[in-house]
């Protein structure tokens, strides 16, 4: 199985609608994941790698780099890493993982966050494997 991650664009946001649909059902309408990744992909501070297996998008992880002056330089969140179903457990999200990781180092972040549940077993054995320390607690209010 021949992986490919490459940059998203225009043409990948129907895919990645319904990637993140499957990611997180019934938390927005299709029309509004559209109108907000069309509008990130314009913004030069958006990352988002798409994964495909024969042409098929199968996964991806965005990161937003932002200035931080208390640490004096950019860092990084790692909004979403996702991996349809029907390919985990093939190294997928681990060359996601790689290529954010690249993408975060040739940018000079001086740190890297990325926040999942907290028995999402398989995404922090991942984030651990690639040196993410469990380091705080993010808090959340729902709007």
């Amino acid at each position: 199985m021949a992986v490919k991650i490459r940059p998203a664009n225009e043409s990948d946001i129907r895919s990645l609608s319904r990637l993140a649909a499957k990611l997180m059902p019934r938390e927005a309408r299709r029309s509004d994941r559209i109108r907000v990744l069309s509008r990130s992909l314009r913004k030069p501070n958006y990352h988002i790698y798409l994964a495909e297996v024969e042409g098929r998008a199968v996964g991806f992880v965005d990161l937003w780099v932002f200035p931080d002056f208390a640490h004096a330089g950019m860092m990084g969140i790692i909004q979403s890493l996702f991996v349809d179903r029907e390919v985990r457990r093939r190294g997928i999200a681990d060359l996601l993982m790689k290529r954010v990781i690249n993408t975060a180092r040739g940018l000079k972040l001086k740190e890297l966050h990325v926040w999942t549940s907290f028995n999402n077993r398989a995404a922090i054995s991942l984030y651990l494997k690639h040196h993410l320390a469990k380091r705080s607690l993010l808090l959340e209010r729902e709007f």
